[in-house]
């Protein structure tokens, strides 16, 4: 019952890709769920559980046309796919255009983060100072901002620390863990990273070395070939999800001590 929120702050520095992978590895039952307002991937990367194309109508669209009343735990089972691999997602929206009608991020952040035994791992996109995801953050146990070695982009997300921290996590204060997605041999370049975020005395609990792997990223692209163990994307993914899933343990509730029912999980939407 935690909610992990995995975002960037400038270009495409792989925060799908990260996501997909932190869920697959995660060591409790867990969720993916895309709520990137540009649009989702994962049903044009993925293949289901039984080789067909995802459908992309059971996703987070149609969860909040059925839930126009209420939202709960039983809706969002009800709107999920298993990809091959057997990981759970509810899936985007296909196009911005769809984002422009869904007014209710922070609903969606509370019910997302109190699903019974189960965590969420969710895929915020870009953020910006006002992005509508934004309001997800306030729920999350823990958030991520994925980060490559570019310099204009290092800024960009020390900006975006600044500007938006205050929200990252509401008032329990989730703690924030950079991801730099580097080359395995960068590790000068990430430790240089960590020393300028250490030094704008950004709220940042740990900066992690994520390899840029093609190979492994390559098995979420739908490329599932061989064993994805064995790529140094998973390799160097496991200690960075043994850290997040440590730092998130309090906040799950196995299924059959916490809201087993539609009625007790309950989300009341405003209309």
């Amino acid at each position: 019952m935690g909610l992990l929120a995995i975002a960037s702050a400038k270009g495409s520095p792989g925060v799908t890709t990260s996501a997909m992978l932190f869920a697959a590895l995660w060591p409790r039952p867990s969720i993916l769920v895309e709520c990137d307002p540009a649009g989702g991937d994962v049903a044009l990367r993925m293949p289901g559980a039984d080789g067909e194309p995802l459908d992309s109508n059971p996703g987070l669209l149609n969860l909040v046309a059925a839930g126009r009343k209420s939202l709960y735990a039983d809706l969002v089972r009800q709107h999920t796919e298993k990809i091959v691999g057997g990981l759970d997602v509810l899936t985007g929206m296909t196009t911005p255009e769809q984002a422009a009608g869904l007014g209710q991020w922070n609903v969606l952040g509370a019910l997302f983060a109190e699903l019974p035994g189960t965590d969420t791992v969710v895929d915020l996109g870009r953020i910006g100072a006002e992005t509508p995801q934004n309001a997800i953050l306030a729920s999350a146990s823990a958030v991520v901002l994925v980060v490559d070695t570019v310099p204009s982009n290092v800024v960009h997300l020390r900006e975006r620390l600044r500007r938006v921290s205050d929200g990252l996590g509401g008032e329990a204060g989730a703690p924030v863990h950079v991801v730099v997605v580097a080359p395995p041999k960068r590790s000068r370049a990430v430790a240089e990273i960590r020393d300028a975020i250490a030094q704008s005395q950004t709220p940042v609990e740990a900066v992690h070395h994520l390899a840029h792997d093609t190979t492994g990223a390559g098995f979420f692209l739908g490329q599932v070939v061989g064993s994805p163990a064995r790529t140094a994307l998973v390799r160097s993914a496991q200690p960075i999800v043994d850290a997040l899933a440590a730092r998130t343990a309090g906040a799950f509730v196995p299924a059959d001590r916490g809201t087993a029912t539609a009625a007790d999980a309950d989300v009341e939407v405003s209309s």
